[in-house]
C-alpha cells in the first residue's frame, strides 16, 4: 500500500513508545490520508512539539494500528 515507510525510530521518543518500528507504513496523520512521505510532512507542518496528533499505520505483518502521539523535537541533525 501507499504511505510513508518508517526508516527507523529513536528509542524513547513518541513514535517508539507508541510501537511504530522500522518498516511500518504511516497511512494517516491528523485526519489526513497519507500517500507519501511528502504528504506526511504536509499533514504535520502546522504542528509543533507538544501537540497531540493521531497517527494510523500498518505494521510489517499487515495489521492496522493507531495511536495519539505527543510530538517532540527530533534528534539534532
Amino acid at each position: 500500500g501507499s504511505g510513508a515507510v518508517i526508516a527507523g525510530t529513536v528509542s524513547g521518543m513518541p513514535a517508539d513508545r507508541a510501537g511504530l518500528a522500522q518498516g511500518d507504513v504511516i497511512t494517516s496523520a491528523d485526519g489526513h490520508q497519507i500517500s507519501s512521505p511528502s504528504a506526511l510532512q504536509t499533514a504535520l507542518e502546522g504542528h509543533h512539539p507538544g501537540d497531540s496528533v493521531r497517527i494510523g499505520w500498518t505494521d510489517q505483518f499487515g495489521q492496522a494500528h493507531s495511536a495519539t502521539l505527543v510530538l517532540a523535537n527530533g534528534p539534532a541533525a
